[in-house]
């Protein structure tokens, strides 16, 4: 299929927005940062969603639409090897898109969005935490890549990559859309390297906690004035807001080098 619909949240500088204000708005930015801070979590069921809408609105039957868009989503890199390790995942995901197409859903995350943010929680973020550091670096830099492109070329999808998340790839034009696969090849590396060093029994890198970002944002550079528009994100101009979400991205290579690896890793999982 040709128009791929992709849900890649950065969401790293609403997640990081946790940190600021009163506890009660802390914990709401929480709950926002977990519903659209998922780096990986949409991919699969933005993939699946999109290309079985395509086929079946244009006449195609059940079946037909849910094996293409099966075929979609196991296409993207990163996707298809969550999908291969995870027992049962492949016919869940099935199952998910066939009663999502009899009984839409109407409130809420549609089943298939459901099943991969718990996949996201029990295998993806896991692995992502365990990765070494030299993968998740090239992480953060796929995906700031991207958000440099984006900043060249379009601020509205930039912020909308910062925001909630690519929501559907064909508005990227050729650059874009092989920097974005680029970005998914990098986190499949990352999760490769922590399933890896999970299974080897190799003890647990560094991940840095909520307070300790804070800190480190703060030595990356941070300001108090931008502490304060990392809680308002999404009210933001479309450059301001691009422009933050790279100094979210970049705040790695401006830590101590014995705590980089910490703040990467936090970056790539926060929840």
């Amino acid at each position: 299929m040709e128009n791929l619909g992709v849900i890649i949240g950065v969401a790293v500088a609403v997640a990081v927005a946790i940190f600021f204000g009163t506890r009660r708005a802390a914990q709401t930015q929480r709950l926002q940062a977990a519903a659209i801070g998922m780096v990986v979590a949409g991919v699969a069921a933005a993939a699946a969603m999109y290309g079985f809408k395509a086929v079946h609105d244009g006449g195609g039957d059940d079946a037909l639409a849910v094996d293409q868009a099966m075929t979609s989503a196991r296409a993207l890199p990163m996707v298809g090897v969550v999908l291969d390790d995870v027992p049962g995942a492949q016919d869940r995901l099935r199952d998910a898109l066939r009663e999502e197409l009899r009984q839409p859903t109407t409130q809420g995350p549609s089943r298939p969005l459901k099943l991969m943010s718990e996949l996201r929680t029990t295998h993806i973020v896991p692995a992502l935490k365990a990765a070494d550091e030299a993968s998740a670096a090239a992480a953060i830099d796929a995906r700031a890549a991207l958000l440099k492109a984006l900043q060249d070329s379009d601020l509205v999808v930039c912020k909308e990559f910062a925001v909630t998340g690519i929501q559907r790839s064909d508005k990227l034009d050729a650059t874009g859309q092989k920097l974005m696969s680029d970005l998914l090849a990098a986190l499949e590396k990352a999760y490769r390297s922590g399933r890896a060093a999970k299974a080897a029994g190799t003890p647990a890198p560094a991940v840095a906690t909520d307070s300790e970002v804070r800190a480190l944002l703060a030595e990356a550079g941070f300001q108090p004035a931008d502490f304060e528009k990392l809680g308002r994100l999404a009210r933001l101009p479309n450059g301001e807001a691009c422009d933050l979400a790279l100094k979210v991205n970049d705040a790695p290579q401006k830590v101590p080098a014995d705590r980089r690896g910490a703040l990467m890793r936090y970056l790539l999982t926060v929840q």
